[in-house]
C-alpha cells in the first residue's frame, strides 16, 4: 500500500478517475418543465380531493426536498423559504432579498413565480431596496380566499414557529392543517426521469468513492481524503452533497456518521466513508468499512463479513417482497431474523452486536429525510411501484462511546437501488468487501456488486 501520497500523486487518481466517468455522465439529463406541471396537478387533484384551497411547504439549506420537487429549488442559500401551491395555476415560492436572487434562477427552469417577502429576511437586517410583496397580496394574486382550508405538507420538525403563525392569523388555526403524507406519498413514487437521475448520482458517487480508497494510506489526513471525493464529484457535475462527506478513522468511527476532519489516519485503523453526491436535485450514495495499511485481523474480518450477510438477507428479501408484492416489513423482519442468530467472537465473549438504524429508506431530492417510505416492523403496505430507496446496513461494536465490545466499532454498507413493478437492481458498482480497491488505482473488474443492475 505503502506512504501517504504526494499531492501531485493525489491530482492524478482524482484526474484519472474522473476522465474515466465522465463519458458516462448525461449533465443535460434534468427534470423538465412539463414534468413539474404535471407535479403540481397531481398535487392539486389530490388537494381538491381533500377540500384544500392552498397547500404551503417550507425549506431551508437543511430542508431542502419538498420545495425541490415541487419547483426545483436544489441550492437554497441564506435565508428559510416557502411554497404556495393554489388549486389551479403555478404555485409561488416566497423568497428572502438575499438567497432569493438564487431561488429566481431555480424557479425559471420549473416555471414557478417567485416573490419576496419581508417575513422571510434575516431578522436583523436591512433591505431598503428590496422589491417587498405582502403576503395578502399574494393571495390575491393566485385568488385565494382567506375562508380556505389550508394543508402544510411540511414536517412540523422543519417548519419555521413564525410561519405556522402567519397561515394561523391570515386563515385562523381551524383552517390550517398539517398534512405532510399528501405531499410525500406522490413524490415517493419516482417517474422515469428521476430513476435515470439517480442512476447518474450513484455512477458519481462510485467515482468520487474509487478515488477516495485509493488515496486511503496511513499518513493521509481525513479532510485530505474527503477533498479528492468532493473534487471529483464537482468535475463529474454534483452541484452539493447529502451529507458532509464522511471520513471516520480509529476512534473516530464512534461518531457513526462523523464527518472528516484533520485527524491523521493510522497504520491498521478501521475506517469509515461515505459519499452524497447531489446531481441535477437528486441523491447517490456509496458507504462501506475497511482497514488501512494492514489485512482485517479475523476478528475483524468476522464482523465486516456479518454486514456482508445482513446486506444480502435483506436485499434478498427486497426482491421477494417485489415479486410477490409482500407487505414492506417482511424486509425488515428477515433482516432481523438474521441478526438473531448471529453470534460473533468479542471481548466479552460470544455475542451479537446490534444494529443502529432501519435497512431501508425513502431518498429523492434528500438522501435520507423524505419522511416517507422508510422500511420498518409497522410498514404493512407494500413497496412503491417504481421508487428509488437506499439500503443502509451497518453494525455497532459497541453500546457505549469509548467501551468497545468488537474489534470493529462500526461497520457499514450502504448504496442505492430501484425498484420497477417487480424488477429490482442496485445502482451502484462498488463491491461489498473493498479491501483489495484501498490504496491502489486497481479496476473493479469482475467483483462488482452481486445485486448491481442498470436502470438505463
Amino acid at each position: 500500500m505503502g506512504s501517504r501520497l504526494s499531492q501531485r500523486e493525489i491530482g492524478l487518481i482524482a484526474s484519472e478517475i474522473v476522465d474515466e466517468t465522465r463519458p458516462k455522465i448525461n449533465l443535460g439529463l434534468r427534470i423538465t418543465r412539463n414534468e413539474y406541471e404535471k407535479r403540481w396537478s397531481i398535487l392539486q387533484d389530490r388537494m381538491s380531493m381533500k377540500g384544500y384551497g392552498l397547500a404551503y411547504a417550507c425549506g431551508s439549506e437543511l430542508d431542502r426536498s419538498d420545495i425541490a420537487w415541487l419547483a426545483g429549488v436544489f441550492d437554497p442559500i441564506i435565508e428559510r423559504y416557502g411554497i404556495l401551491i393554489p388549486l389551479q395555476g403555478r404555485p409561488i415560492v416566497l423568497a428572502g432579498p438575499e438567497g432569493g436572487h438564487v431561488i429566481e434562477e431555480a424557479v425559471e427552469e420549473s416555471g414557478a413565480d417567485i416573490v419576496f417577502l419581508k417575513e422571510f429576511q434575516i431578522s436583523d437586517e436591512d433591505y431598503r431596496h428590496a422589491r417587498f410583496t405582502s403576503f395578502q397580496e399574494v393571495l390575491r394574486r393566485i385568488g385565494v380566499s382567506e375562508d380556505s382550508r389550508v394543508a402544510i405538507l411540511s414536517s412540523p420538525q422543519a417548519i419555521p414557529y413564525e410561519q405556522v403563525m402567519l397561515l394561523h392569523k391570515t386563515f385562523s388555526p381551524s383552517r390550517v392543517f398539517f398534512d405532510e403524507e399528501l405531499l410525500q406519498r406522490i413524490k415517493y413514487e419516482k417517474s422515469e426521469r428521476e430513476l435515470a437521475i439517480c442512476e447518474m448520482a450513484n455512477l458519481i458517487a462510485d467515482a468520487a468513492f474509487r478515488a477516495m480508497l485509493a488515496v486511503s494510506r496511513p499518513g493521509m489526513r481525513e479532510l485530505e481524503v474527503a477533498g479528492v471525493g468532493e473534487y471529483v464529484m464537482r468535475e463529474l457535475g454534483a452541484g452539493r452533497t447529502g451529507f458532509p462527506t464522511i471520513v471516520t478513522s480509529g476512534e473516530r468511527n464512534y461518531t457513526v456518521i462523523g464527518p472528516a476532519t484533520n485527524r491523521v489516519i493510522q497504520k491498521g485503523d478501521m475506517v469509515s466513508m461515505g459519499v452524497s453526491p447531489t446531481f441535477n436535485g437528486y441523491h447517490g450514495v456509496v458507504r462501506r468499512t475497511f482497514r488501512v495499511g494492514e489485512p482485517m485481523t479475523r476478528g475483524q474480518r468476522e464482523f465486516h463479513e456479518a454486514v456482508e450477510g445482513l446486506y444480502s438477507i435483506v436485499m434478498e428479501a427486497v426482491q421477494t417482497a417485489a415479486r410477490e408484492e409482500l407487505p414492506s416489513n417482511y424486509i425488515d423482519k428477515q433482516g432481523k431474523q438474521y441478526l438473531e442468530s448471529l453470534r460473533l467472537r468479542g471481548f466479552n465473549g460470544v455475542s451479537t452486536p446490534i444494529e443502529p438504524y432501519t435497512f431501508i429508506h425513502n431518498t429523492g431530492c434528500s438522501e435520507c429525510q423524505e419522511g416517507y417510505g422508510a422500511v420498518t416492523p409497522y410498514t404493512t403496505q407494500p413497496l412503491g411501484n417504481q421508487v428509488t430507496l437506499m439500503i443502509d446496513v451497518a453494525l455497532l461494536g459497541f453500546r457505549q462511546r469509548g467501551k468497545p465490545l468488537f474489534e470493529t466499532i462500526y461497520d457499514v454498507i450502504e448504496d442505492a437501488f430501484w425498484k420497477k413493478g417487480r424488477e429490482v437492481g442496485v445502482y451502484n458498482r462498488m463491491p461489498l468487501n473493498v479491501e483489495p480497491l484501498v490504496g491502489n488505482t486497481e479496476p473493479l473488474g469482475s467483483s462488482l456488486n452481486p445485486y448491481h443492475k442498470s436502470f438505463t
